[in-house]
């Protein structure tokens, strides 16, 4: 499963979730022996979100109008509407649940450009459009998985459906977030030509990874021995009640019986688990920081800049742990949490994972640091030691149409490619460049960028205006699509 997007009909980021009608949606892409391949496409619609009219049986229900419009170049090579429906209420003000739309589309080895439209046709909200560029790739003389679907369930079904694949029934879990309450991550995959490529027993292994350095959780991991076929299926459950709070993978490999690498695949996902990190429970009170890296750390001020840093790679409960240890400043508590989180960062060898980052945090805050932020304070320094650093950056401080801006360009970015973030410089004096735009998943966006930063040309503008008019002389829309 790839590219979480959480469609709103309000211009802000694509993970926020209030406004008028909201739906996750993701995609999926699965070989078939002597066919096309084809894509799935996953929709899971707020229940909450959607506009409910009477049917003809007398209750209410909502009527989504879907567009689906699948590109090579300026060829259309799919094309769907339908509308779509909600479950029915027996009265407008009773609640809907959520419910899921999923298609499957064939399409041959390539690279597609996928629009999507949805309109809310008892709403007077203009319809919601997305672009997203698509790859297929399953080549015919080499082992390949398909992409990783996550799951809500999964049970055995001899009927055949939507939700049915090589004999199971299974219902998608699109989020690709995995709260506390949630114990366990299900995932569905299929392994490729395994049959007249390798002719032996193989191993697949799977487990879960820390996503920032990649860090395997030992007792996360899974060995499955497979005998060779046209189309392997692998379901997989794994236990998430010991993963504590943060952004992962899970990978699936393929290897020989001579343990060599044959191919994998992975799947990014977040964990939200606080009673994994609790605040002062035994866990970290009872850690020993003697002969620790953070033992000779007697200052105050210190320890909390060390908390205060980790806030760019912390998930969101985290984040008020580390505030609240800052408020508390206890030396001893500061010291076992330092401990604590960078040896659930990396178990085997936590003081080496501290001193990479803590070089990394030195660079940014020479870099992006102001008279009153610190470099890890700042957006592009936040950017850089939660993604690492761009590919590419741009800058124009010379453009007199427009602010001062850089974009910054990943060609790979977690599990998505071709990712920019859009920085400028209001006041044109200070260092502090403040994100504007981004097209990553769970980045703040904001269609009018280009118009926000051209302000100082185009002061009197149409609100319902997104894009700014082309200038003489600025290369913003080039650089944006176009970074070098």
């Amino acid at each position: 499963m790839k590219k979480l997007f959480l469609l709103v009909l309000v211009l802000f980021a694509k993970l926020s979730s209030f406004g008028a009608l909201n739906a996750f949606f993701s995609y999926a892409s699965f070989d078939q022996p002597d066919r096309l391949p084809f894509i799935e496409t996953y929709l899971n619609i707020n229940g909450k979100s959607v506009k409910l009219a009477k049917d003809e049986k007398g209750k209410f229900r909502s009527t989504l109008e879907i567009q689906w419009v699948f590109k090579q170049g300026d060829k259309i090579v799919h094309f769907d509407k339908y509308n779509l429906h909600s479950p029915s209420v027996d009265s407008i003000t009773q609640p809907v649940v959520d419910f899921i739309d999923l298609q499957r589309v064939q399409l041959d080895t390539g690279n597609y450009k996928l629009e999507l439209k949805i309109a809310d046709k008892n709403s007077l909200d203009p319809p919601f459009s997305l672009s997203q560029d698509i790859r297929i790739f399953f080549p015919k003389d080499k082992v390949s998985i398909s992409e990783i679907e996550f799951l809500e369930s999964f049970t055995k079904s001899t009927q055949t459906g939507s939700f049915t694949k090589n004999g199971y029934e299974m219902v998608p879990y699109i989020l690709g977030y995995y709260p506390a309450e949630l114990k366990n991550l299900k995932f569905y995959a299929e392994i490729y030509r395994t049959k007249p490529l390798m002719n032996e027993d193989y191993l697949v292994r799977y487990f879960i990874a820390n996503s920032e350095n990649r860090v395997l959780q030992n007792d996360l991991v899974n060995l499955k021995k497979q005998s060779p076929a046209e189309i392997n299926v692998i379901l997989g459950e794994i236990p998430l009640d010991k993963l504590a709070s943060g952004n992962y993978t899970l990978s699936i490999e393929v290897r020989n019986k001579e343990n060599k690498l044959i191919t994998y695949r992975q799947q990014f996902f977040q964990r939200s688990n606080p009673m994994t990190v609790p605040l002062n429970n035994n866990e970290i009170a009872n850690l020993d920081v003697n002969n620790s890296f953070i033992s000779s750390v007697d200052d105050p001020d210190s320890l909390v800049e060390y908390i205060a840093c980790l806030a760019p790679i912390s998930a969101p409960l985290e984040v008020q742990i580390q505030e609240n240890q800052i408020a508390l400043k206890d030396v001893q508590n500061m010291k076992q949490y330092i401990l604590h989180f960078w040896t659930g960062r990396d178990q085997n060898n936590p003081a080496a994972a501290w001193a990479a980052y803590m070089a990394e945090v030195k660079k940014v805050n020479a870099a992006y640091g102001t008279l009153n932020k610190r470099g890890y304070e700042a957006d592009r320094g936040r950017v850089y030691l939660q993604y690492g650093p761009p590919n590419t950056i741009t800058v124009d401080n010379i453009d007199p149409n427009a602010i001062p801006y850089e974009i910054w360009h990943y060609y790979k970015l977690l599990n998505q490619s071709n990712r920019k973030f859009v920085f400028y410089n209001p006041d044109g004096v200070s260092n502090d460049y403040r994100l504007l735009h981004s097209d990553a998943n769970g980045e703040l966006q904001d269609d009018a960028w280009e118009l926000k930063l051209h302000s100082r040309s185009q002061q009197f503008y149409d609100q319902d205006q997104q894009k700014s008019q082309d200038i003489y002389g600025t290369k913003t829309k080039e650089n944006f699509q176009n970074p070098k």
